[in-house]
């Protein structure tokens, strides 16, 4: 049985060459906690990286990191790289919430931006499928003996 990561936790992170980057980190909530990923693993996978950047007018700013354009999920991260982390829990909430609503922006942007699939018509006077059904009923093999 494979083990899945099933909690995640954003972390604020300085990283060796990438400045402060901002993303989730998941794991495995059964076998590990987010401090054992972060400070145990040799590498861990930090989900949706944004880079943190200070304005002075408005303060510290969320913005797509430019590693973004080039993943389609997530980077891994060299722990050794790392030279400090911040968890969710201590996170100035300002830089959470324009973390999720980047996040849900670019969700509802990918949401719109996908094909609609066609709606599969049931026209009664189109005969089957030459395939028939993929079903056999157990009844039906016992019948032919």
């Amino acid at each position: 049985m494979k083990l899945r990561q099933n909690a995640k936790e954003l972390v604020l992170i300085e990283a060796a060459g990438l400045g402060f980057i901002l993303g989730e980190i998941r794991y495995n909530r059964q076998t590990e906690t987010v401090l054992f990923a972060l400070e145990k693993a040799a590498f861990f996978d930090l989900y949706f990286p944004c880079a943190v950047i200070y304005d002075q007018k408005t303060g510290p700013v969320v913005r797509p990191h430019v590693v973004t354009a080039m993943t389609t999920s997530s980077i891994r991260v060299q722990r050794s790289r790392v030279s400090c982390f911040i968890l969710e829990s201590d996170l100035h909430p300002a830089l959470s919430r324009q973390y999720t609503n980047l996040i849900e922006s670019i969700m509802a942007h990918q949401d719109r931006s996908l094909p609609a699939k066609p709606e599969q018509d049931h026209d009664p006077d189109k005969p089957p499928s030459p395939g028939g059904t993929r079903v056999v009923s157990i009844k039906d093999g016992k019948g032919k003996k």
